[in-house]
């Protein structure tokens, strides 16, 4: 495995590249056993418990939790599909029929505003493979309400 430094900013860089999102000030991206998201405020306390929670894995690919939180912010790689496409993404079906630019990845997928989750984008095949795990998608599924 390769080391890379200083993991929480090139992951900053990523979130802007790939998704052009700029989190807010209040929100601060550390390493803590992997790259973390949490409040700016308290996560350099010693705070018995977790310190935020997982940002993204070692590829830097956003984790579900993350993208639910701050998908809203994203302004490139985004899928905006509509209240049928959007409660079969979020009870676990992928979505076929996409044409998106670039070459694929990662991809924030929402409807109305309201972001369900993260999916892949196979440019090659126009199709998004859903991401999100069964135990998020109960909870996506179950208070979904476009507005």
């Amino acid at each position: 495995m390769t080391f890379i430094a200083n993991k929480e900013r090139n992951f900053q860089k990523y979130l802007e590249n790939h998704f052009g999102m700029v989190l807010p000030p209040e929100v601060a991206i550390f390493y803590s056993e992997g790259v973390r998201a949490g409040n700016r405020e308290i996560w350099k306390n010693d705070i018995k418990g977790e310190k935020g929670y997982a940002a993204c894995d070692a590829g830097f690919k956003p984790t579900n939790s993350f993208i639910q939180n701050f998908g809203h912010l994203a302004t490139k790689n985004v899928v905006e599909v509509d209240e049928r496409k959007a409660k079969e993404f979020a009870v676990g079906r992928g979505l076929g029929g996409i044409a998106l630019e670039g070459k694929g990845g990662p991809v924030v997928v929402r409807c109305a505003g309201f972001t369900i989750g993260l999916g892949d984008y196979d440019a090659k095949e126009r199709k998004v493979r859903n991401l999100v795990p069964e135990k998020r998608r109960r909870k996506i599924n179950d208070s979904f309400r476009p507005g």
